[in-house]
């Protein structure tokens, strides 16, 4: 699971590297989409290895 929002930490990380704002925006919805995909692949790398089902992952996300 992804960690707590880290958006800000990294936004005034950059502000203080000289960015933009527009730039900061840019870069934040980059890393974004990048976090997504690679929560994305993870997930079905560990379903295409055996580790769970597609329907328990579903199971789990519904029974809580």
């Amino acid at each position: 699971m992804p960690q707590a929002n880290t958006g800000p930490m990294i936004a005034a990380w950059l502000k203080d590297k000289g960015y933009s704002a527009e730039e900061i925006q840019k870069i934040l919805a980059k890393l974004a989409d990048h976090d997504h995909q690679t929560l994305s692949d993870a997930l079905f790398d560990s379903i295409g290895a055996g580790g769970k089902t597609l329907d328990q992952i579903i199971g789990d996300v519904l029974s809580k």
